[in-house]
């Protein structure tokens, strides 16, 4: 992995752009929920989005539908991408977005937390006490019981359960299949539960006029800009340096937040946001020290018994 100062810097820039892409996405599906059903709305969006990894992937010459990319753990990935892209997508239609993506912060630290659960990874008490904590700020966002708390909010903390399983799925999933075939798995994944959606709500399927149109176009284009920046920041930077980066997302999302849906956080919601950004932060810096200090106990052990 190269990690020069360049790569590094160019790295950064692309994870700032990913977030800035994934809020703008955010913004734009919030919108049309104002005229649309989530379940049409994820539906257009995410067939525009699989048409165009469709091509990347005949264009790289990935075999998309081929037996041994689509194993049950491969489905079972997909099928939690699609169902937390649902749950994420009404919660959005329902709940401020800066609350959204706040909430939504805490993926990381759930995925610390499923590690040492279900993978036996060894988690010690201060990553432990920044779980805890940022949770705790989770609680003063979303005020259980209270007169400010919204029921959907709990869509984005299912949404997160989701996500934290993709994650964990991922670290044992087989490298050899194409990132292509990855994303139009999940994206391809979204069609059938934004379709039962539907069905079960009664929603009628509205034809966009030009403008709604051009908005799901831009909703795509966000994703698909997301993702690829992503990726592409991943393979050329030191992932150490560009991860923490990834929570420009909830600053993007607060400033979009105010400038298109008036949004005004309080100071709760404030306060819960900069606990779950330090824990994360902590968690993930944390996480890298004990990464180097394996490596280096490695090291010395192969050169001290001369290997």
């Amino acid at each position: 992995m190269p990690t020069d100062s360049r790569s590094n810097s160019r790295g950064i820039l692309l994870v700032i752009l990913s977030m800035a892409a994934f809020a703008g996405e955010d913004a734009l599906i919030k919108l049309l929920s104002g005229g649309y059903s989530v379940g049409q709305i994820l539906l257009m969006i995410n067939i525009l989005a699989a048409v165009f990894f469709v091509i990347v992937a005949r264009l790289n010459g990935d075999a998309i539908f081929a037996r041994q990319n689509w194993r049950p753990l491969l489905v079972l990935r997909a099928s939690t991408e699609g169902i937390g892209a649902l749950l994420f997508a009404t919660a959005l239609a329902k709940v401020e977005i800066s609350v959204v993506a706040a909430v939504f912060q805490t993926t990381p630290l759930a995925t610390t937390m499923g590690a040492a659960l279900f993978l036996n990874e060894k988690v010690g008490w201060r990553r432990w006490l920044a779980i805890i904590i940022g949770f705790f700020g989770v609680l003063l966002i979303v005020r259980p019981g209270g007169e400010a708390f919204n029921p959907f909010v709990l869509m984005v903390l299912g949404t997160v359960v989701l996500i934290t399983a993709r994650d964990l799925i991922t670290r044992n999933m087989d490298v050899s299949v194409p990132s292509s075939v990855v994303a139009f798995q999940g994206l391809g994944a979204i069609a059938p539960t934004a379709l039962l959606l539907m069905l079960l709500s009664g929603s009628d399927l509205i034809v966009p006029g030009a403008a709604d149109m051009t908005r799901v176009v831009f909703a795509a284009l966000g994703g698909i800009i997301g993702y690829i920046t992503l990726i592409t920041a991943l393979r050329i930077a030191d992932t150490g340096v560009i991860m923490p980066f990834r929570f420009s997302r909830l600053v993007f999302s607060i400033l979009l937040g105010v400038l298109i849906f008036a949004e005004r956080p309080d100071a709760l919601t404030i306060t819960g946001s900069l606990l779950i950004l330090a824990s994360g932060l902590y968690t993930f810096l944390r996480e890298r020290k004990l990464a180097k200090l394996a490596k280096k106990t490695a090291a010395e052990e192969l050169q001290t018994h001369g290997f």
